[in-house]
């Protein structure tokens, strides 16, 4: 698959479907560790002896089915973004790239969940994605 390049203004356009879908993965991510550590427990419970039609052991079935429901809807959201052409670096902290053309070079627009537009560019060469540099310093400007 190509990379799909964005203008700042065409990345700006995206930031409110970013933040949404990054609060679906954040949610839908506590939720599946809540899950994770409910199923733990349940199973301990019904390894215990418990048969099928103890509360626990449907419990634990129905917590199993909804875990993977959580896990489906996790990575639709994650889908979403990758589908958008954008580049989802960190999950937890909000942190998405875009690839963009700046003065003939090839540069990640940077965004951050709760930022309100593009501010930051990184070089591609750039292993480490905490190095984000004010878009005044870009190869554009």
């Amino acid at each position: 698959m190509n990379p799909k390049f964005f203008t700042i203004e065409e990345a700006n356009a995206l930031t409110g479907f970013l933040e949404n879908a990054l609060e679906r993965i954040r949610r839908n991510r506590q939720r599946y560790l809540w899950l994770l550590e409910e199923i733990a427990i349940l199973k301990l419970i019904v390894e215990c002896g418990a048969d099928e039609a103890n509360r626990d052991a449907v419990a634990l079935d129905d917590k199993t089915h909804e875990i993977k429901t959580v896990e489906a809807e996790i990575e639709r959201a994650r889908a979403s973004v990758r589908d958008s052409g954008c580049i989802l670096k960190d999950e937890e902290r909000g942190l998405v790239d875009f690839f963009s053309i700046q003065n003939n070079t090839v540069v990640y627009l940077s965004w951050k969940k709760g930022e309100e537009v593009v501010r930051f560019w990184r070089s591609i060469r750039d292993a480490d994605s905490n190095v984000r540099r004010p878009l005044e310093g870009s190869p554009s400007t």
